[in-house]
């Protein structure tokens, strides 16, 4: 990558990060997941806790693999815990059986409303980025919660005090329907349209352009859990898939830098069916990512972090 780019990021406080994923549907929460550990590696970023938003029993397992596999096998993950998503995965399964873990269930895992405000409690004011990278099942119930032994404050007040910013992988922008807001709308429209801190959301059009994954097998050998996870859902006729997840990581580790631009002359509208339009009033500090670095350029940094092997 641009080594005048690599010093100034080298030159940063490491971004303090809580992850949150489906780790179900797409490939591309294991390559976000990836790219958290390579940046965690390099210094640039503190991994404070990876969540998992839905209850596909095989989630968790799998996030907690990949968790041992980059050396951090006792990092907190937290589910949730009820009636959360459930769709179907052709990869997590098999991660979480051919690869060391600690977690067999999702039961064993933190509820992640509790690890959530236990994390933020402990945390410097303004000084957590939380992003996700699923759904936002667990996002609108820390705003939801009330106060526990961890902090006397409820969710949205513990939001507001521990909270820098939050990236979210989700919408279309100006408008359309996506999977993230979808799923779970309720969820949606109490995240982003109660959310007291800045937002800036990763819209569908960022990562659709942006293909990872090529060269995976030319790089990493065949036990590399990265790759494994890519073959099983390519299957033997694609190497590649959009990067929709890594785009959120890459933002929320570097910043805009040389990646994006932003529009932040209005605020996002989530509607009930989980659609998303972007509205000229403002009101709300929120933003969305614009192109402004080709594509196949944000493509070759995102694939090289992915490749990475563990330290």
């Amino acid at each position: 990558m641009n080594t005048a780019l690599q010093s100034q990021e080298n030159k940063r406080e490491p971004v303090r990060i809580i992850f949150d994923t489906d780790m179900q549907t797409d490939v591309d929460d294991v390559g976000a997941a990836a790219m958290l550990h390579a940046l965690a590696d390099r210094g640039e970023i503190e991994i404070l806790a990876t969540m998992v938003s839905v209850s596909y029993p095989w989630s968790v397992p799998c996030m907690d693999a990949i968790n041992t596999f980059y050396g951090r096998p006792n990092l907190p993950i937290g589910t949730v815990k009820g009636k959360g998503v459930v769709r179907n995965s052709s990869y997590a399964r098999q991660i979480a059986e051919e690869f060391p873990h600690d977690l067999k269930s999702a039961g064993a895992a933190s509820d992640a409303v509790a690890l959530y405000r236990k994390i933020l409690a402990a945390e410097a004011d303004k000084s957590v980025v939380i992003v996700t990278v699923g759904y936002l099942t667990n996002v609108a119930a820390l705003l939801d919660s009330k106060p526990d032994q961890s902090s006397a404050l409820n969710g949205r007040e513990l939001v507001q005090q521990k909270v820098k910013q939050w990236v979210c992988m989700g919408g279309i922008y100006p408008r359309g329907l996506e999977t993230n807001f979808k799923y779970d709308a309720p969820a949606s429209v109490k995240a982003v349209n109660k959310w007291p801190t800045p937002v800036i959301f990763s819209g569908w059009e960022i990562g659709k352009d942006i293909l990872t994954g090529h060269t995976l097998c030319e790089k990493l050998p065949p036990g590399n859990l990265v790759r494994r996870a890519y073959e099983l859902y390519l299957g033997p006729n694609k190497t590649q898939r959009e990067s929709w997840d890594q785009s959120a990581v890459l933002v929320a580790a570097r910043g805009l830098g040389a990646y994006w631009d932003i529009e932040a002359r209005g605020s996002n509208h989530i509607n009930a069916d989980g659609s998303n339009e972007w509205r000229a009033a403002p009101g709300k500090e929120h933003s969305y990512l614009v192109r402004k670095m080709k594509p196949l350029e944000i493509a070759s940094i995102i694939e090289e972090l992915m490749a990475q092997p563990p330290r």
